[in-house]
């Protein structure tokens, strides 16, 4: 084993130069996804057994030596390549199915292949409450992904966030068909569509303050922020396909209620799922629950005047359900939700909506965005975001944004948000 990590690491490394070939204009223009191999042949690598003392020849029962035979070896043809997406298809992609490589690095090994892809976003944020200003400048995340087909059914994937030092998702699924598929291991979990729509091609640079409670990414106390992720089993698929695509996908799994990278603490689980009715290409209607029964990893009050609370480490009931709509026009985009649910026996509720506008196809876009949270009873806050965003690359853009916030409980505040994103 130690032998065969030696030689993978030799042969990356001697791939030190490579040629893409363009067209005779210079510009590559892609209609399709296309495959560039980076090496001339596939290189073929030796497994062989680890080293270990010759075998002392055995002795037949009736009496002749038998030779030893030599270690089994097999060669191996690996290939590295990169994959080119078109904007055409990039932009046809299905948000609901997650973090996607724009140009990723494949490593193929004989049949097996793996996928390495990922995205950097970094920013400046100008923030200005109750007299006070502040400004800072951040790296947001840093995602690498590696996704192994072992097979055509069979697939592994890794999500780590670097800036953060933190493992988000690592998952195998099975693909029985295309409408079934087994994923388990630690995922984002189904609720809403703003949450399991990749951070790359949001227009808001930070999630609305109803999606992040709601969905327990960040801000509610009793949930903790662990990113909407949680360890557990679901199945996926799309059904009734009409003219070459699906009118339904369906996401369903049992979790443990616990978040992202904690252990169960209470044997109870959490049940999530999501609907989502596409009639056409462009148009999509979702529906989503999340209910169970969770520990309280900090204390939360859910009443007025702070009483009554949820204790940190009680078991309380949780329920969560969310309307939502996208619509792909042109030049118009538009995404909006309704979030409503109980912590205990208090009552919340949040919406927003999401407006992009093409002022130039492919290059700046307008942004605006509402969002509303009511958390309890007097304790509500708008956000009203406009801003613009210029793509530089494919999914490398730089968006900018103003952010004004107006809690009923607290400080109203405005802030200038600038964000540079890298994807790969």
């Amino acid at each position: 084993m130690q032998k065969l990590l030696f030689t993978i690491i030799a042969l990356l490394s001697s791939l030190t130069a490579f040629a893409i070939e363009e067209p005779t204009d210079g510009v590559p223009t892609l209609t399709s996804a296309t495959t560039i191999a980076v090496e001339k042949a596939p290189t073929a690598i030796t497994v062989e057994k680890e080293n270990a003392p010759a075998p002392v020849p055995e002795a037949s029962a009736s009496g002749s030596i038998t030779a030893p035979t030599e270690a089994a070896t097999k060669e191996i043809p690996v290939k590295l390549t990169t994959t080119l997406y078109s904007d055409e298809e990039l932009a046809a992609r299905r948000s609901i199915d997650g973090e996607q490589p724009v140009m990723p690095a494949n490593i193929i090994i004989g049949p097996s292949k793996v996928t390495l892809f990922g995205y950097a976003q970094t920013g400046y944020t100008y923030k200005h409450t109750n007299g006070q200003t502040t400004n800072a400048f951040d790296i947001t995340r840093l995602i690498l992904m590696a996704n192994a087909e072992l097979t055509k059914e069979l697939s592994f994937f890794v999500m780590f966030d670097a800036a953060a030092a933190k493992l988000h998702e690592y998952y195998a699924q099975y693909a029985f068909s295309s409408a079934l598929k087994v994923r388990v291991g630690q995922f984002k979990q189904p609720y809403t569509l703003e949450n399991i729509y990749p951070p790359t091609i949001l227009s808001n640079i930070g999630f609305d303050n109803s999606v992040l409670y709601m969905t327990g990414i960040a801000t509610d106390p009793a949930v903790g922020n662990h990113v909407a992720r949680d360890a557990g089993i679901m199945l996926t698929g799309d059904l009734l396909p009409k003219n070459g695509r699906p009118l339904l996908n369906y996401q369903i799994g049992i979790f443990n209620g616990t978040g992202m990278s904690v252990k169960e603490n209470n044997n109870q689980k959490s049940v999530i799922g999501m609907l989502n009715y596409m009639p056409t290409s462009s148009l999509l209607f979702s529906g989503s629950f999340a209910l169970g029964t969770s520990q309280a990893e900090n204390a939360k009050f859910i009443g007025e005047d702070g009483a009554p609370m949820i204790k940190q480490g009680e078991n309380y009931h949780r329920q969560r359900y969310a309307l939502g709509v996208e619509w792909k026009g042109k030049p118009l985009y538009l995404r909006s939700e309704y979030m409503w649910g109980k912590d205990a026996k208090a009552d919340m509720q949040g919406a927003y909506v999401d407006l992009e506008y093409h002022l130039i196809p492919k290059k700046l876009d307008l942004v605006a965005d509402y969002d509303y949270l009511k958390k309890i009873k007097n304790d509500e806050t708008n956000t009203l975001t406009l801003g613009l965003q210029y793509w530089l690359y494919k999914q490398c853009r730089i968006a900018s944004q103003f952010v004004h916030t107006n809690p009923k409980l607290g400080k109203i505040s405005n802030a200038w948000v600038t964000q540079f994103q890298i994807a790969f």
